[in-house]
């Protein structure tokens, strides 16, 4: 039977669709999963890139249905495949293409439709509801191409969601011009990250896919998470996060010495030039420093081995300075973690988590900081910082890239074990300590670059960061 006498027999059968969309739910709902996964973390593709193009035919008549089966004319994706999807967007300019997509995440209850609707013996075009689709994982992406002159979709092998062997990406048919746009949109999708369909040379999959659960939430529904749109560096305010290095910086009180500058030379040489130069000396662990997972991990990164995305990313800043101020030994816990995300939504996975407790009004007087100036001593230090149960969710549930606190220690002051280290370094998630000005980061919409002196081998480091914050 051909595509066309199947688009007939569909359109057909869009009485079925409508008492289907105006019916209840499946009872049974989506298929119930071990799980672990991640936290869903949908965004809007148009938030990320305004020139990724929409053509969303499930918003209209123009779709196996017949009918809308969507509210919205919307798309989204999980934040990691969302931004591989802008790279691929941003790649594919150089080429004269850009994005022009139909589908993304798909409420579950809107695969179960599909399924009743097409005919068994075209079931290898849809996804069974009773396993899911990836679609309602919210990482997988109907698309194909436009035209960035005349801004027009560009012609491929066959038209979306056709029900024929023209849709398989292996299809020799149709026109040469046809067929090397499906590739040159295969080998961009392929290069971020995506897989193809083995049937729908449009439907892409992203690699982590079942890293993520089915949803059936829609569009209206979406709860948007606690991750910035990009900045435009052009107007950002720029905020120093770094103590300066000099004779009063903070060491750990056990450290064998301090900061150490030694001038080499200074003042006007024989040539008539002016000409200075120092050298100096310290240990890693102290003023506004990085600790490398091999700090508290056997074959955790080491400092030069930190990757750099972990160390640019939006920024999270919890602020527990109300609790610090009844308790100097106050613990992040869990519930001040979730009570954050009630007010600003979902931490985004790769997100650089600062804990703001107002300490750095205390910078540098080594008795306030440390409620203890006794040369040596490391027994009677009091001061707040994280929990070990709202580090374990920050790490295994959101899956952070960092965890930063304007005290010296991602530890609180008495701690003796430091299961904090301990958690984040087996996770290869560095820490960032003696962060300065946290007071002028919102919690949410800023930027952090945390880059560290790249010590070969080191454990830490000095550390210069700053904040990127949108005026």
């Amino acid at each position: 039977m051909t595509a066309k006498r199947w688009s007939v027999k569909l359109l057909c059968l869009a009485v079925c669709a409508a008492t289907l969309l105006a019916a209840p739910a499946c009872a049974a709902g989506p298929p119930a999963e071990p799980g672990p996964f991640r936290p869903p973390d949908l965004v809007e593709l148009v938030t990320l890139d305004p020139t990724i193009h929409l053509d969303i035919r499930y918003a209209t008549r123009q779709n196996l249905t017949g009918r809308a089966v969507y509210q919205e004319a919307r798309a989204f994706l999980e934040r990691p495949a969302a931004e591989a999807l802008v790279r691929v967007n941003r790649a594919l300019a150089a080429e004269g293409f850009g994005l022009l997509v139909f589908d993304g995440y798909r409420p579950w209850s809107v695969t179960k439709l599909f399924w009743d609707v097409v005919p068994p013996e075209k079931h290898a075009f849809v996804a069974d509801p009773a396993k899911g689709s990836r679609h309602n994982r919210g990482t997988a992406v109907d698309l194909s191409l436009y035209d960035r002159t005349s801004g027009r979709e560009v012609e491929m092998p066959s038209a979306y969601d056709e029900l024929s062997e023209r849709a398989y990406p292996t299809y020799a048919g149709g026109s040469e011009a046809a067929r090397a746009r499906r590739e040159t949109l295969r080998a961009a999708m392929e290069s971020a990250g995506f897989f193809v369909h083995p049937y729908e040379w449009w439907h892409y999959d992203w690699k982590d896919w079942r890293a993520y659960p089915i949803l059936d939430v829609a569009f209206r529904d979406v709860r948007p998470s606690a991750g910035p749109a990009p900045l435009d560096l052009t107007t950002v305010r720029i905020v120093d996060l770094t103590w300066a290095f000099d004779e009063r910086t903070l060491y750990w009180p056990n450290a064998p010495s301090g900061f150490e500058l030694k001038r080499l030379s200074w003042g006007v040489t024989p040539a008539g030039f002016f000409y200075a130069a120092n050298a100096f000396c310290a240990p890693e662990h102290g003023g506004t420093h990085l600790d490398a997972p091999i700090h508290f991990a056997a074959g955790g990164h080491t400092t030069d081995e930190v990757p750099v995305a972990q160390l640019i990313a939006p920024a999270v800043v919890i602020d527990a300075s109300a609790q610090v101020a009844g308790d100097t030994d106050y613990r992040l816990a869990v519930n001040d973690v979730k009570a954050w995300e009630t007010a600003h939504g979902t931490i985004p996975a790769g997100a650089i988590v600062l804990l703001r407790t107002g300490w750095g009004a205390r910078w540098p007087d080594r008795k306030r900081v440390f409620d203890d100036d006794t040369p040596g001593r490391t027994t009677a230090l009091h001061f707040p910082s994280y929990g070990k149960d709202a580090v374990r969710f920050l790490v295994d549930e959101r899956r952070i890239g960092a965890l930063g606190v304007d005290t010296p220690s991602i530890d609180y002051g008495p701690s003796k074990d430091f299961p904090v280290h301990q958690i984040v370094a087996a996770a290869n998630v560095p820490g960032l300590e003696n962060v300065a000005r946290l007071e002028e980061v919102p919690a949410t919409g800023a930027w952090v670059v945390a880059l560290p002196m790249k010590i070969a081998g080191g454990s830490g480091g000095p550390l210069r960061t700053v904040a990127l914050i949108e005026r």
